[in-house]
Parts: structure tokens; sequence; C-alpha cells
């Protein structure tokens, strides 16, 4: 819905407009927070919980997967069809490939 100000002054208007930057400045981020918030919880594939590094299989049948790290080896995992397994911490892991069925 616009806004309209009329015969008002320069200040006046200024005002107003801060007022409304501010409420969309403070309103902004905990919108986000939920739109990211289900997005992680619809995620396929590896996606980040906090600290952990996760993987969550949407297919109907197992994955396995191979996970490669920055630091240490690296390793195989299978992920049932419709679970999510943890593979790692978020800083640690590189990424994760798709090797087909288990």
């Amino acid at each position: 819905m616009p806004v309209k100000i009329k015969n008002s002054s320069p200040v006046t208007f200024l005002t107003v407009l801060a007022a409304v930057s501010a409420t969309l400045v403070t309103a902004t981020p905990a919108a986000t927070a939920v739109s990211e918030r289900s997005h992680l919880a619809a995620a396929c594939g590896m996606y980040r919980d906090g600290d952990a590094a996760m993987y969550k299989n949407c297919t109907g049948a197992g994955e396995n997967i191979f996970v490669t790290y920055l630091l240490g080896g690296n390793t195989y995992f299978c992920v049932p069809a419709g679970e999510s397994r943890y593979v790692g911490r978020w800083s640690n892991v590189f990424r994760v490939y798709n090797r087909g069925g288990c």
C-alpha cells in the first residue's frame, strides 16, 4: 500500500522513510532464518546442520556416497532410502559424490 504524504517537509519525509527502513531491516533476518530453516529441512544431498555436514537421501533406494575431506582420509557411506547421515564436520568436508546404489 503506497504511503502518501501531502504538504510535508523533507524532514518529515526522511523520518518516515527511516522508520520504514528500520522496520524492514529488523524484520528481514527473522523471515530469512525461517526460510533457510525450511530449506534445510527439505534439502537433498549434502547440507549443513550447525557444524555438522549431513547427507540426505531423497531417492527410493540406498545411495553409496564417497566423501572427500580437507584433512584426513576419504570414505564411503551407504545412506538408506529417505534417511540422513552425518558425514563429518562441515569445516572439514570438501565434497560428496554419489557412486550409485548400495
